[in-house]
């Protein structure tokens, strides 16, 4: 076996292809194997940007859920919890609702207050007597007054001589926050 020599010819021609080969691959390939490498890290950018997006999305929507429910529990808190006792126009508003609504013979007194941490509640006893329909409508007037209150006790005792009278033995509870107490080392809140 003879190994064949190259010619100059043959040579220059494995040489001339070698370096379109090789300008092929490096300015042909090269650049694209670059450009579609560079284009799958943005993909997959996208593509994280986009499951953060999601995420963030549902976190936004739990957070706008807990936020409204947080407005529905404390929209009224001004008008449940005021920071003024307040309990003189209560009962004027109180007194005008049972006259207003026809309950008669109607006896209201205050009860001690009840400190509930940083809020106190104001017990407020009501006795009167009316027709059902009277007693329905003053219990529903004083739910639409601007000062909220609860209702701690309910007692309806029909009359036993059957009339149409009702007697009503109420106790209504308001609320205020107290107020600061400055003690040394307290600062007021900001």
């Amino acid at each position: 076996m003879s190994i064949k020599r190259l010619t100059p010819t043959t040579l220059f021609t494995l040489v001339g292809y070698g370096a379109i080969g090789g300008g092929f691959i490096l300015f042909g390939l090269l650049p694209c194997w670059q450009e579609a490498s560079a284009l799958r890290r943005v993909i997959a950018e996208r593509r994280a940007a986009q499951v953060q997006a999601l995420a963030d999305s549902r976190r936004l929507a739990t957070l706008t859920q807990r936020a409204d429910l947080l407005h529905l529990e404390i929209r009224d808190f001004a008008q449940l919890v005021p920071d003024q006792n307040g309990l003189g126009s209560f009962w004027e508003q109180l007194s005008h609702e049972l006259d207003a609504t026809g309950v008669q013979n109607t006896t209201v007194r205050a009860l001690a207050p009840t400190r509930l941490g940083k809020c106190q509640q104001l017990p407020i006893e009501v006795h009167g007597t009316g027709t059902f329909a009277q007693l329905h409508d003053f219990l529903t007037h004083l739910e639409c007054l601007p000062r909220k209150s609860s209702v701690s006790r309910l007692n309806l005792d029909s009359d036993p001589a059957m009339t149409d009278k009702v007697t009503i033995d109420l106790t209504l509870s308001i609320y205020n926050t107290l107020p600061l107490e400055n003690k040394a080392g307290d600062y007021p809140p900001p």
